[in-house]
């Protein structure tokens, strides 16, 4: 029913060439639709996308991550209609990045495989990643406040120390807090599974309930379970920072964001492809592109902060060294 939706705005909003006879198949993270965040951002982008370029959209939302591959090989041993121009295979999240080194890949020229927030290049697959380091190291440095002397801690809420894109918040949330004299930044993980603490909102909410009052600022990286934060903050009136969209909806206390503009990429990447453009296979973005950034909340002012304009001239600097070190 969606996809027949999407098919419907798309005839009467097109903007840009016709791509009426293009599909583009996307399979989510499981449970990731509705976090209200990434998956979300990346829904619109998608939706967004399909309006502007006129294709065909079908979105799958597994139980389990094992059912993506099953999603995709019906997808590749699907002969294609004589009329269809283009079709696309999108897996939207790193949760599939397994499965890149055994993928099969179509033999129909007309059919191609997009894989998002990966570090891994392989040929014939396109894929890329949008950074963080970059906004979180600015969060982090604008979370330290004039506070009269008094000691000041953060506390990062991560979903688990596997996922790279999970760590470069966490690398760069705390690395800015310290560099503009935050005294300490602790780190909490909800899970130690490689897959684990993505939905584990209530286990967030408790842990920043037990910790009310330790730290001045609480930062999640944990998908849908930054929500649990979220509500600590409303509910205990704690500074907190939004992560992959603008979350000051969701607390007054929430005065800045980390902002992956997944869906801008999302929309620059498949009108390449359907536009047949030649991009290179593996891409990676960072604070540069633009779909990075940190944002403030539309309640409050830049100037209610302390000037941290020598780090922020710096950031892309900062930024290139961190991912050198850690490649």
């Amino acid at each position: 029913m969606l996809s027949f939706f999407l098919v419907l705005l798309a005839g009467c909003g097109k903007e840009e060439a016709d791509f009426s006879q293009a599909r583009v198949e996307v399979v989510f993270s499981p449970g990731g639709v509705g976090d209200q965040g990434y998956n979300d951002n990346i829904l619109r982008g998608l939706q967004t996308a399909a309006v502007r370029y006129g294709f065909t959209l079908a979105i799958h939302i597994p139980e389990e991550k094992e059912q993506g591959i099953q999603i995709y090989n019906e997808w590749l041993n699907a002969p294609l209609d004589n009329d269809c121009e283009r079709s696309l295979f999108v897996f939207s999240g790193s949760e599939y990045e397994y499965l890149l080194q055994g993928l099969s890949l179509p033999k129909d020229a007309r059919k191609d495989v997009l894989m998002f927030e990966t570090e891994q290049a392989v040929d014939g697959i396109y894929t890329f990643f949008v950074g963080c380091y970059a906004a979180s190291y600015l969060a982090g440095a604008t979370s330290v406040l004039d506070n009269n002397g008094e000691e000041q801690k953060a506390l990062v809420i991560a979903a688990n120390p596997h996922d790279r894109q999970v760590r470069r918040a966490v690398d760069g949330y705390r690395d800015g807090y310290l560099a503009a004299g935050g005294d300490g930044c602790d780190v909490h993980y909800l899970s130690e599974e490689l897959d684990g603490g993505y939905r584990m909102q209530d286990e967030a909410y408790q842990f920043c309930i037990e910790n009310d009052g330790n730290y001045m600022y609480y930062f999640s990286a944990a998908g849908s379970s930054n929500k649990g934060v979220y509500r600590f903050s409303r509910e205990t009136y704690n500074f907190a920072v939004g992560m992959d969209d603008d979350m000051g909806l969701f607390s007054s206390f929430i005065s800045i964001s980390v902002v992956k503009h997944m869906d801008w990429a999302v929309i620059n990447l498949i009108g390449d492809l359907l536009n047949n453009k030649k991009i290179p296979y593996h891409q990676v973005f960072t604070y540069e592109s633009g779909y990075e950034e940190m944002v403030f909340s539309k309640h409050v002012m830049e100037d209610w902060f302390l000037d941290i304009s020598h780090i922020k001239n710096r950031i892309v600097e900062i930024e290139q060294r961190y991912e050198e070190a850690n490649q």
